[in-house]
């Protein structure tokens, strides 16, 4: 059953791109989207910290081959994820602005800028993404089906990197899938000790082959999201 379903939704999906190359169109622009960043902390007794991003904005990886390839001078990506973004119609979806969820805070969108470095208390850092088609205004958003989380030790690795690194213009975050990602903006400031680094988020992104744009649980965003934001 499962089988037949994969490719009846496969086929679905291999007319709509036939149809949307002919009006120079991508998948990704038929769907509205929405996503949740989730930091978690080590210590248990904190409350997790949610942000809502404000607005998700839909990039085909094959439309910035020359930008990927920068990023694969600077180390922001291996050549053999960059190989596989290339040849594979994968999706971009980047996030500037968010809103944070608890209850405590009063406020609306605001750029992304959180300090990640120095600090040794976050546990990992997920993002839930959510999608709905953009003729179904009245459906709810579905929970899409993939992972993207950084884990602690994949994100001070990186980080001590960067600090032996000669400055760079792009530093970028990633998990050994490298599916999800934080950019950063480096901050130098000089003390009598000596100098040191602050490395802030600023923008964080996903990447999503086009094949799974159609992929959701079983989970609509309230019901996903709900249990967590009544915890915060």
């Amino acid at each position: 059953m499962a089988n037949h379903e994969d490719s009846r939704k496969s086929i679905a999906v291999s007319r709509l791109k036939s149809k949307l190359l002919n009006t120079r169109e991508s998948l990704s622009d038929q769907f509205e989207f929405k996503m949740f960043v989730i930091i978690n902390f080590k210590n248990e007794t904190k409350k997790n910290a949610v942000f809502e991003v404000e607005r998700v904005f839909p990039v085909m990886t094959n439309d910035y081959e020359q930008k990927i390839m920068e990023g694969v001078k600077q180390s922001a990506y291996s050549e053999q994820s960059t190989f596989d973004l290339i040849s594979q119609d994968v999706v971009q979806l980047h996030a500037r602005k968010w809103q944070n969820k608890r209850r405590d805070v009063i406020g609306g969108s605001e750029n992304i800028d959180f300090m990640i470095w120095p600090r040794n208390d976050i546990l990992s850092i997920q993002y839930r993404l959510f999608s709905r088609w953009k003729h179904e205004q009245n459906s709810p958003f579905k929970h899409l089906n993939a992972d993207f989380t950084l884990h602690h030790q994949d994100i001070n690795a990186q980080i001590q990197h960067y600090r032996a690194s000669p400055r760079q213009n792009v530093y970028a975050l990633t998990n050994p899938e490298e599916t999800a990602f934080l950019f950063l903006s480096r901050h130098d400031l000089d003390s009598s000790r000596g100098q040191s680094m602050i490395f802030r988020i600023n923008s964080v992104c996903v990447y999503l082959p086009q094949h799974n744009l159609m992929n959701w649980t079983l989970n609509t965003l309230a019901r996903n999201m709900q249990p967590l934001l009544d915890n915060i």
